[in-house]
């Protein structure tokens, strides 16, 4: 009977001297409990599931890029930028696609003020397939300053560029600007009044520039278009035509007895697989007098020796 006494007497002792540890890993237990509840029970969080595929085409996922080209492309553009961010402009220079070269940085100098005036500070950047076609490879890249290199937190902003990467001469290179090559075409129509010769093509992912060398035959001014007119310039699509872009006021005028070199642009996306058949010059006038006013536009039209229409074929 006092042995069980003693005991108790024992315990009572402990627990008046150690309460407060004893509550104290009792609630500790309590809340690892409670956690090891809360974290078996929880309803788990899907995570968004992605995939970063640098080299499928987010236009049109038919026409890949071949898979011997993948590692050599992602090397060029890493290259590139990174001759770029060190200033190496001869390296980054001969990456560079000659088409693209002859067209917009002739020369070197010319092409270190393009880098010095685009890789102020460092960058970084990622890279997206975008579309393919005809064997040219077009890149979304994306550039980021890179704040590690800078210093600062203002690293957040990016600007994108198309790059158009095809084989020249058993070698890869790149065109800036979504710039797609080149094709010469050298045709002509001739009547009484103007000889019109379409030289080239310049194709971009966005768009088709011609090149158009347009004689003015006649004692006259020939106006092919200066914005006083709708559906001056037009270019023949299978089920559309589209309005010429870049003309400014007078500037496809072409003076008496005179020779000028145009440029027309048309929105074209490289992918949309619709050949141009035609450019159409569906308002031309030959007229005795012309000031390049709007104001007096319709009152010279109302003396012009010629009011008519020309295509010129592309195929």
């Amino acid at each position: 009977m006092n042995y069980w006494l003693d005991i108790r007497l024992k315990i009572r002792d402990f627990f008046r001297r150690h309460k407060k540890k004893i509550y104290i890993a009792i609630c500790i237990w309590a809340v690892v409990f409670a956690v090891n509840y809360f974290m078996k029970n929880r309803k788990k969080i899907e995570l968004p599931f992605t995939t970063y595929q640098p080299h499928s085409p987010v236009i049109d996922t038919t026409d890949a890029v071949p898979e011997k080209y993948k590692e050599p492309i992602s090397k060029l553009i890493e290259s590139y930028i990174e001759y770029c961010n060190n200033k190496e402009y001869e390296n980054a220079y001969n990456l560079l696609g000659t088409a693209f070269k002859e067209l917009y940085c002739k020369d070197l100098e010319s092409f270190k003020k393009y880098v010095d005036n685009n890789f102020k500070t460092k960058k970084i950047y990622n890279i997206q397939n975008f579309s393919n076609v005809n064997n040219v490879y077009i890149y979304n890249v994306r550039f980021m300053d890179d704040i590690l290199a800078s210093g600062t937190t203002d690293g957040y902003e990016y600007a994108e560029q198309k790059f158009a990467i095809r084989e020249e001469n058993g070698e890869l290179k790149i065109s800036l600007n979504g710039y797609c090559g080149a094709e010469d075409l050298n045709i002509d129509v001739e009547d009484d009044f103007l000889k019109i010769k379409v030289t080239r093509k310049d194709i971009e992912y966005d768009k088709e520039v011609y090149t158009v060398e347009v004689k003015n035959k006649t004692n006259y001014f020939a106006v092919l278009a200066d914005n006083t007119e709708n559906n001056e310039v037009l270019l023949q699509l299978p089920n559309e035509r589209r309005k010429i872009k870049n003309i400014t006021n007078a500037n496809l005028v072409v003076l008496p007895h005179d020779t000028k070199t145009m440029k027309l642009m048309f929105t074209k996306y490289i992918y949309d697989n619709e050949e141009a058949s035609s450019i159409i010059f569906d308002t031309i006038r030959i007229l005795p007098e012309f000031t390049g006013e709007t104001e007096n536009a319709a009152k010279e039209k109302e003396k012009a020796i010629k009011l008519y229409s020309l295509t010129v074929n592309l195929k």
